[in-house]
């Protein structure tokens, strides 16, 4: 009924309705089955999305999981509250983040708050170089992070990176000057105030570097934007390799690579964009003629 709707559905391979009536007709069972949990004090703060506030020292055993399996999860509620205490980074720990999308609409309609949300493991890719690399996706959002851990023994040092004059394309960061972002990142818990953070680049917007063009070229590079960043989540070397009309969701996009296109194209022009961008806009034709009315062009061009 949904998709003769137009609405996209699936059903997920569970035989059990969890978190209705139905499940106390195992209780007994449960009880039984987590008699042996012996929980001690958490030694991290735990926010409960049964109860939807601090555990603190309530004791987290065989009783509290039935519980959450059969009653409702405050997670939407859970999620807000956490915001409005201020924390503004959501890691999604799992083998594959399917909450990272309904976080990011919550804590993203909290004006005035810069946050990250981010994943761990992902489906089919779930090793450690997934991992790491969900990580320092964290890191350069300004998420302090431990990296010890990752480098054992030896001693990483920072090098120049080398130039490439054959190609004529630079590959190393643009020059950067501090702004009054760093300050409203360090005052949010992102960064260490004893260390110097630059956050923006010197190089010119996307808005700038298209004022000097027709309304027709705008477009096209709009296009040519959204190809070579769908080029760039799918793994592609080229946004040739992109069709204009295909659909996203028909050469391998799912919820989450659509978050990921959504947000590259947000910092890339610089305006926030709604998180189902490519749920309601499923090309890259109909993405660009989108973001044609989005993209504010300076003044004086």
């Amino acid at each position: 009924q949904c998709e003769t709707d137009g609405i996209r559905a699936r059903k997920i391979p569970v035989d059990y309705a969890s978190h209705t009536s139905h499940v106390e007709r195992i209780e007994d069972e449960l009880a039984l089955v987590l008699d042996g949990l012996r929980p001690s004090t958490p030694t991290i703060p735990l926010f409960s999305t049964l109860r939807g506030e601090w555990l603190d020292t309530t004791p987290v055993d065989g009783r509290y999981w039935y519980d959450n399996l059969r009653h409702q999860v405050r997670f939407g509620a859970s999620i807000e509250q956490l915001a409005a205490e201020d924390f503004r980074v959501f890691v999604e720990i799992s083998a594959h983040p399917v909450l990272s999308m309904p976080v990011r609409e919550i804590v993203e309609g909290r004006a005035g708050a810069p946050t990250v949300v981010g994943g761990t493991l992902r489906r089919e890719d779930g090793g450690l170089q997934r991992f790491l690399l969900s990580a320092a996706e964290l890191h350069v959002r300004g998420v302090r992070l431990d990296w010890r851990p990752a480098f054992g023994d030896a001693r990483p040092a920072r090098v120049e990176l080398p130039t490439y004059p054959f190609q004529r394309r630079h590959y190393w960061l643009a020059q950067v000057q501090p702004t009054g972002a760093a300050d409203e990142l360090t005052a949010a818990g992102f960064t260490d105030p004893d260390e110097e953070t630059e956050m923006t680049s010197s190089k010119e917007s996307f808005a700038e570097r298209i004022a000097g063009l027709s309304g027709e070229e705008r477009a096209d590079a709009l296009l040519e934007l959204v190809r070579a960043e769908t080029a760039a989540v799918l793994g592609h070397a080229t946004a040739d390799a992109v069709d204009d009309d295909e659909a996203f969701f028909d050469v391998g996009f799912n919820s989450l690579t659509a978050v990921e296109l959504r947000n590259r194209l947000a910092e890339e022009i610089g305006v926030e964009l709604p998180v189902m961008l490519l749920f309601d806009q499923p090309t890259p034709a109909m993405v660009a003629e989108y973001l044609v009315g989005k993209v504010a062009v300076p003044a004086e061009a």
